[in-house]
């Protein structure tokens, strides 16, 4: 806009100027009458005022002229500080956009995470209890003989098949039933301490089972039988017992097998669980 109005301005400064320093009219005759040149003085007048009105409608828009350049700078300016703007959000809508996709990205793969770590827990838990259920297993023939006094030297499976004659009303103990090894749980415990547990393992599942439904003949001795268990199994037991006294205490039917407690033929769950 301002290239435009530059040659405007400067054309209306010279015929201002050639205005102020054009010279009155020459004299068309020397015999002039003084009405005439009355007439003549008073044209001039209106000339000269006719030309300043003129300059300063020039002034006047010499100045409005100006005004527009600088509105037109500050135009300009906003018009720059808007683009200048318009690339910052541009820029940071990229920014935004670009967070958003990681940001997805970042869920897609915890997610995946998630599903594969808990594939790891399920598949770790499955493993435990496999190893579980074979160290029952390996366990299932064998008896614990709880508060049995120790001696230096013992021979435990000697010392098994006398409680068994002695105690238990089993008189051919030695011939009928085969241990296939027996020895006593943990280290050794000073003499102030209860005895450690011997473990017996037989031969025969019937013969420990036997031997397990005789147990009932030690009541009134110090004198305790067990089935083993994984330690993984007793700590769940041991959270049962206090139930299945109480359902004792009740009158009801009780049967704790393995790791499970069942009441009147249902299991019982712990509110834990």
């Amino acid at each position: 806009m301002s290239k435009r109005q530059q040659p405007l301005r400067g054309s209306a400064q010279e015929l201002a100027k050639s205005v102020q320093n054009s010279p009155n009219k020459a004299k068309k005759s020397d015999n002039v009458t003084p009405k005439a040149m009355k007439e003549t003085k008073v044209e001039s007048m209106d000339e000269v005022s006719k030309i300043d009105e003129l300059y300063k409608m020039i002034q006047t828009v010499l100045v409005k002229l100006e005004t527009l350049d600088l509105i037109n700078e500050r135009i300009l300016s906003v018009e720059q500080s808007v683009k200048s703007l318009t690339e910052s959000i541009e820029f940071a809508h990229g920014e935004i956009r670009d967070l958003k996709e990681e940001m997805v990205k970042r869920k897609e793969t915890e997610r995946e995470n998630y599903s594969r770590i808990k594939e790891l827990e399920d598949s770790n838990r499955r493993l435990q209890d496999s190893v579980v259920d074979l160290k029952a297993r390996s366990m299932r023939d064998n008896l614990l003989f709880h508060n049995i006094d120790e001696a230096e030297e013992e021979d435990c499976t000697e010392v098994i098949y006398s409680l068994l004659e002695e105690k238990l009303d089993m008189p051919e103990a030695r011939s009928s039933i085969k241990i296939d090894r027996a020895h006593r749980v943990g280290r050794k415990r000073d003499g102030h301490r209860n005895p450690r547990a011997i473990v017996a393992k037989f031969n025969f599942f019937p013969d420990r089972e036997k031997i397990r439904f005789n147990a009932k003949k030690l009541r009134g001795t110090k004198i305790g039988i067990s089935e083993q268990f994984p330690e993984e199994i007793e700590k769940v037991r041991q959270t049962l017992y206090p139930e299945m006294r109480r359902a004792k205490a009740a009158k009801q039917r009780v049967r704790l097998v393995r790791d499970k407690l069942y009441i009147n033929n249902v299991e019982f769950i712990p509110h834990n669980n």
